[in-house]
Order: structure tokens, then sequence, then C-alpha cells
């Protein structure tokens, strides 16, 4: 069941990959005849002085971000997210046609990078749910690496004795 799950997810990126640059294509012929193909040569090299100026802003404010949280001690999810989003942003932004242009604006600008984010967010939470990853486990086990005054409740067992199997056992030290 897991590999035909993958399996339609390959030829879903092989399809897509297939199919942006024939759309590209298409999008470029009709803009070409809609307003000419110089001015279309000069919209696709705006564009990609735009994407590059804009990438490189918010590259800088989302490194900076990063730096920000890892400083405060913090779990940088969102930050990440919007570095990653900004890569992928930027990469889409390099490939030449408007239909990238349009898909690498939505992940780098400020405003409409939320969207990109939810979705990010859900399609990793779905391969982790279809891996079997407990997401709530790890949430929680973020939530205290976060807080180091967090207090885990649990109790001892000898080494003579097997533990329950479905209990964690942590192993270690008792420091006053």
């Amino acid at each position: 069941m897991g590999s035909s799950r993958r399996g339609w997810v390959v030829w879903l990126v092989v399809g897509l990959i297939i199919a942006l640059p024939i759309a590209e294509v298409a999008v470029l012929i009709a803009t070409g005849r809609l307003i000419g193909a110089w001015p279309t040569i000069g919209l696709m090299l705006a564009t990609s002085l735009l994407g590059a100026w804009l990438a490189q802003r918010e590259g800088r404010r989302s490194w900076a971000a990063l730096r920000r949280a890892f400083a405060a001690g913090r779990m940088p999810t969102g930050e990440l997210a919007d570095a990653v989003l900004v890569m992928i942003g930027g990469l889409f932004l390099m490939l030449p046609g408007f239909i990238s242009d349009v898909i690498g604006l939505i992940c780098l600008l400020p405003f409409t990078r939320p969207l990109g984010r939810k979705l990010l967010t859900w399609l990793v939470e779905r391969a982790a749910t279809n891996r079997g990853i407990n997401l709530d486990n790890l949430r929680n086990q973020a939530t205290i690496m976060q807080d180091p005054s967090s207090v885990i409740h649990g109790e001892t067992v000898p080494d003579a004795q097997q533990p329950p199997t479905d209990d964690v056992v942590i192993r270690g030290e008792i420091e006053d």
C-alpha cells in the first residue's frame, strides 16, 4: 500500500516536470502574439531581475530570522519553512517563463508566503503520517527541548527488570 502511494506521487512529479515546460512555451507564445516578441522578452528579463532582487532581500531576512530564533533558543520551524520557500521561489524565478515566475513570487512575497508555508506544512505532515511518524510525539519532544525547565515525569526502572514495552525509559544520572 505504501509503495502504491509513493508511485502516484512520482508519476505526478514526472507529469509536472513534463507539463510545466510545455505550458511555459504555450504562455510565452500567446504573450508574444499578444504584445510582441521584444516586449515579451523584456517582460521576462524584468521579472527575472525583480525576482533576483526579491530573492536576495527575502533570503537575507529569512536568514536573520533563523539566527534570531537560534539565539533565543527556540525551535525555528516557521523560519525554516520560510527559508525553504525563499529558496524554492528563487529557483522558480530563475526558470524562464511566466508560470514559474508566478509560483516563485508566491513563494517569495511576504504576504503570499503564508499560503506556501501552509502547503509545505501540509505536505510534510502528510508525508510523515504516511511513514507512520507520530507528529504529536515530535511536537511534545520539541516543546521539551525548547524549555529546559520542563519536568519529565517518570519512574526509575532497575536494570534487573525489563521495562514495559509501551513505556519510554530514560537512562541517565540524577543531579541535585
